[in-house]
């Protein structure tokens, strides 16, 4: 391969296994193509590794290995480990197989939905290696079908078209998925991100837990997970709030006991603004507001809005789960808004509790850019 070259001490990241290389911090590099593998070296000649490299943006590189090792071999082996981690920990017919950076494969993510693939690549280099994953998957996994979703707005500073469609095997457009004792419908190409948040797993217990004898309100509830772990958790009231009505249709027939659960198709802030919030429990776990970092101040004026709605009107000795996907949104700054929140709607509020990490969603030591979730519950007086 050809080399990529570092400027004096800008190789101090690598060797503390960082997986980006920022444009900056390049002496030297040959023409390349977007997502071209190339090797790492430092300054003074030595080899810190192999990843892909794209010309124009300013994470310029994402390493594959920090070794010698034959960079096609690496990512092989990160798939296998990647896959043993998960039937050690998670050996559910649910669950992600691939979690970018936190598995030593950046730009790619695999979710499991029983024997179907679902596969999202946001960057160039992992584009390129699309076919031999592909290949690998197949001989690890011997799925029935093999899907792409490649929608993401990072794929559009990579120089990527969407890319969206079965790729292997036959076509399975919906998949009824086991999570918790509780059966799921996921739409594999109609629904969003890979069909369904698995990331939320471990708090979908957690709302099960906390469920018996509540009311409970679920605002952004896209296909009804958490409110039909709250139903299982022994709610006697469910009111799901969303505003896409497939998602709607799609949470109806998953709606195993309607009378208990009733849908709204509603705008989630308009829901809380206009009416009053007489229930014990209500989650909030919104899509991201801030999808790039210029995106912040906006995103943080949202949370503030829909946290301080919701526990200005909640009752006495009521619990809310509330939570953020943005990655812009790092944990201190989320807690600082839910302070603000609480200020703004003057009421005592206390942390009970935080996100608990699901195990097929590991994070890098090396890569805490990684985290992006955060949850926390709250008490509100």
């Amino acid at each position: 391969m050809s080399r990529v070259v570092l400027k004096p001490g800008k190789e101090k990241s690598l060797v503390q296994r960082h997986p980006w290389i920022f444009s900056g911090a390049i002496a030297s590099r040959p023409a390349h193509l977007p997502g071209e593998m190339l090797s790492v070296y430092s300054f003074e000649g030595k080899l810190l590794g192999a990843g892909y490299f794209h010309p124009e943006n300013s994470i310029a590189g994402r390493m594959v290995t920090f070794t010698a090792q034959n960079p096609l071999d690496a990512v092989r082996e990160n798939l296998k480990i990647a896959l043993q981690l998960r039937n050690t920990f998670v050996p559910s017919d649910a669950r992600r197989l691939v979690n970018a950076e936190g598995d030593g494969l950046p730009g790619l993510i695999i979710d499991q939905y029983g024997d179907v693939l679902v596969m999202q690549i946001h960057t160039a280099g992992m584009e390129l290696l699309k076919p031999f994953l592909v290949d690998e998957l197949v001989k690890l996994l011997r799925p029935k079908a093999i899907y792409q979703k490649c929608t993401a707005a990072a794929r559009r500073q990579e120089g990527l078209e969407d890319a969206k469609g079965l790729l292997y095997g036959t076509e399975t457009p919906e998949v009824t998925i086991t999570e918790h004792g509780i059966s799921y419908i996921v739409s594999i190409l109609d629904g969003q991100k890979t069909g369904f948040f698995l990331d939320q797993r471990e708090m979908r217990k957690k709302i099960l837990e906390l469920s018996a004898g509540k009311r409970v309100l679920n605002c952004f509830a896209y296909t009804g997970g958490f409110s039909l772990a709250a139903l299982k958790g022994g709610a006697t009231l469910v009111h799901s709030i969303e505003i896409s009505a497939e998602a709607c249709e799609l949470a109806r027939r998953n709606n195993f006991d309607p009378s208990r659960h009733e849908i709204f198709q509603a705008d989630a802030f308009e829901f809380l603004r206009n009416k009053p919030l007489d229930y014990d429990l209500v989650i909030l776990d919104p899509p991201a507001f801030a999808k790039k970092r210029a995106d912040v101040t906006m995103a943080a004026k949202g949370y503030r809005e829909i946290n301080r709605l919701a526990i200005q009107k909640m009752p006495p000795s009521s619990l809310l789960l509330t939570c953020s996907c943005s990655s812009y949104i790092d944990p201190g700054l989320f807690q600082q808004l839910i302070f603000q929140s609480s200020f703004d709607a003057q009421r005592s509020v206390q942390i009970l509790g935080r996100h608990i990490q699901a195990a097929d969603h590991p994070i890098s030591i090396y890569h805490p850019e990684g985290v992006y979730l955060k949850s926390l519950l709250l008490h509100i007086n």
